[in-house]
């Protein structure tokens, strides 16, 4: 794979000349709504196939997956376009593999979603993630859960064989993170223990495989408590295969100020949760000039993952 950053009198029939791909190629790669109307600084991914395949009649996913020994998922992930087609239709270009990218390794990916995301930029997405996080459960000081509509999220990240993750997080009833619920279930240890025992029903009944912990805004004198929690969460989630991530604010040192900040520490949490992952939307996010979020995963510190917010 090249990364082309488009130049003043770049057109696609130029790049497509320029690496010896075709015009299409470029254009379905990078779904291109516009391919006349390019922008100077955009990037584009010029993609080179490998093994290719033409739909004749009455090809399915399916069964062109079996001919070439690989798997649906990567016929998606290399052909994101049919997750939108109502069928193959003969004469289509399937693309099997592409030319493989050596230093790219291998990455496991994470995106967040709302129940209500549009379910064609879902079905897109799945094929590249290793775990979909359902954004919201909320929860009350005693331990009740209020659950999202999450069911058919989960489904589907089922069905792409994506591992669903239930999004842990005190909101208050105007979906803002509200710190006073999250120290009122603090030290409330009987409240507190019922909500990780629904956690888990919950976790068995929907087919969840863990919890991600999005605690924002903790009170610094709550520092040790929601350690704890995390720690009383993962004693009992782990015997039962479960895992548990914790999203944390992006320090850029130990002893960072401010609300978002102090109680997030990430030496002991990232000794304790299976991964971590820093929410670096606060320094870039949807609307703003990044234009997308991007997250990094840790696990005991190290960078180790990635991940995307799919909103």
């Amino acid at each position: 794979m090249t990364i082309h950053v488009v130049q003043p009198g770049d057109t696609i029939s130029s790049i497509a000349n320029q690496y010896g791909v075709t015009q299409d190629r470029i254009i379905t790669d990078n779904e291109l709504p516009n391919p006349n109307n390019l922008v100077v600084g955009q990037a584009l991914a010029i993609l080179y196939t490998d093994v290719t395949h033409t739909v004749v009649q009455g090809d399915t996913l399916y069964g062109i997956a079996d001919q070439y020994g690989v798997t649906p998922t990567q016929i998606l992930q290399n052909n994101p376009w049919i997750s939108e087609a109502e069928g193959l239709v003969p004469g289509q270009l399937v693309v099997i593999s592409f030319v493989k990218d050596e230093n790219l390794g291998n990455i496991t990916i994470n995106g967040y979603a709302y129940p209500f995301i549009d379910r064609t930029v879902l079905r897109k997405t799945l094929p590249y993630l290793t775990y979909l996080s359902i954004f919201n459960y909320g929860f009350t000081p005693e331990g009740e859960l209020i659950a999202p509509d999450d069911e058919e999220l989960i489904q589907l990240a089922l069905d792409f064989n994506v591992a669903p993750l239930m999004v842990l997080a005190p909101m208050d009833a105007n979906g803002a993170f509200s710190n006073e619920l999250a120290h009122a279930m603090f030290t409330n240890p009987q409240g507190q223990n019922q909500l990780i025992q629904n956690i888990l029903s919950t976790l068995k009944a929907k087919n969840y495989k863990g919890v991600d912990v999005d605690f924002e805004f903790v009170l610094p004198e709550d520092k040790q408590l929601f350690i704890d929690f995390i720690t009383n969460l993962k004693n009992a989630l782990e015997p039962q295969g479960y895992i548990v991530t914790v999203a944390l604010a992006p320090k850029t040192s130990g002893d960072q100020a401010g609300l978002l900040y102090s109680a997030h520490d990430y030496p002991t949490i990232g000794g304790i949760a299976d991964l971590v992952l820093l929410m670096t939307y606060e320094w870039g996010y949807t609307y703003g000039r990044v234009g997308y979020r991007l997250y990094f995963y840790w696990i005991n510190i190290p960078i180790f993952y990635c991940i995307m917010n799919i909103f």
